[in-house]
C-alpha cells in the first residue's frame, strides 16, 4: 500500500463489518466507523430517507424507535479514492405490556371535625395509569386525580363520594362515606367566686373547649338591681375573660359556651362590700 491509499479498518471491533442489534428505547447507541489512509480519509454515514447524527466518525441513534431499523452506509474518501461499508441495524422491539384493568384501595369510611377538611384518597394502580373522576352522591365533580379535598365540612358536604377509574382495560368504582363529628362546649374553668370592695376590678375566667370552637358570653343578675345586665366592664381572649371595672353591684355572674351542637353554663356569685 502506497501512502494515497487506504482501508477501511477491520478489527475485531469494528462495526462496519457486522449487523448491529439494539434494544427499541435505547437513551443512546453508537456505532463507530474506522477508517485509515494518506491523507486521512473524510468519513461520512448514510441511509435512505432518515436524518442522522454524525459525530466525528460515529453514528448516533438517540431514544431508539423501531423506524431507525435499516441499512446503514458508511463511506471513507481521500483524493486517492473512496471505499463504502453497509451495516444492518436491527431493532428488538419491547415486549408488550400486559393491559390490566384499575384497582383501587380506598378507606370505606372518613370521619372529620365540623368545618375542618378532609382528605379523600383512592389509590389506584393498573396499565395503562388509569384516569381517576370523582362524584358525590352520583353527582359528577370537577376534581381529578386520587385526592379530592372537600374543604370546612359541614352536614351538606357529607354523604357518598364515589372515585371511579378507568383505562382501556376496565372501570373500577369505590365508595367513600364522609361523616362529620362535633364536641358540644365544656367549660373547663368556671368562673370563681368573689369577694371584692365597691370600686376594685375583677377578672373572671371561663375557658371552654368544644368543636366548633364555642362562643364565650356573660351575664349578670344584680340583687338589688333591676333590669340586670352587665356593670362596666373589658373582655379578652375573644371573651374568655371578662374583667368587671368599679364594680358597685353584688349578683350572679353567668358564663355560657355555645356553638351549633350545644351549650355550657356556669355561675358564680360576686359579692361587693362598700365601705362604711
Amino acid at each position: 500500500m502506497n501512502d494515497s491509499q487506504f482501508a477501511i479498518s477491520c478489527s475485531t471491533e469494528c462495526y462496519a463489518h457486522h449487523d448491529k442489534t439494539v434494544d427499541e428505547g435505547s437513551s443512546l447507541v453508537e456505532i463507530p466507523c474506522y477508517a485509515e489512509g494518506v491523507p486521512s480519509p473524510f468519513v461520512k454515514w448514510d441511509t435512505v430517507d432518515a436524518n442522522i447524527r454524525q459525530v466525528s466518525h460515529f453514528l448516533v441513534i438517540e431514544n431508539v424507535t423501531k423506524a431507525d431499523a435499516g441499512f446503514y452506509m458508511c463511506s471513507a474518501t481521500n483524493r486517492a479514492g473512496s471505499d463504502v461499508k453497509v451495516i444492518h441495524i436491527q431493532v428488538i422491539p419491547k415486549p408488550e405490556r400486559q393491559h390490566i384493568a384499575p384497582i383501587i384501595s380506598a378507606p370505606s369510611m372518613v370521619q372529620v371535625y365540623y368545618y375542618t377538611d378532609a382528605n379523600l384518597v383512592c389509590n389506584v394502580t393498573g396499565y395503562p395509569i388509569p384516569i381517576v373522576k370523582w362524584q358525590f352522591n352520583q353527582i359528577p365533580q370537577a376534581s381529578t386525580g386520587k385526592t379530592l379535598t372537600v374543604s370546612r365540612v359541614t352536614n351538606s358536604t357529607t354523604g357518598v363520594y364515589s372515585c371511579i377509574a378507568t383505562n382501556d382495560a376496565g372501570t373500577s368504582q369505590a365508595n367513600i362515606i364522609l361523616k362529620v363529628t362535633y364536641d358540644p362546649p365544656k367549660i373547663l374553668s368556671p368562673p370563681l367566686p368573689t369577694i371584692s370592695t365597691a370600686g376594685e376590678s375583677h377578672n373572671f375566667t371561663c375557658r371552654a373547649t368544644g368543636h366548633p370552637f364555642p362562643v364565650v358570653s356573660w351575664i349578670f343578675d344584680s340583687f338589688t338591681h333591676h333590669p340586670n345586665g352587665l356593670p362596666r366592664h373589658v373582655t379578652f381572649e375573644n371573651g374568655a375573660v371578662l374583667e368587671l371595672v368599679n364594680m358597685q353591684d353584688s349578683g350572679q355572674l353567668t358564663c355560657t359556651a355555645e356553638n351549633e351542637f350545644g351549650s355550657d353554663t356556669k355561675s358564680t356569685n360576686v359579692i361587693v362590700k362598700h365601705r362604711k
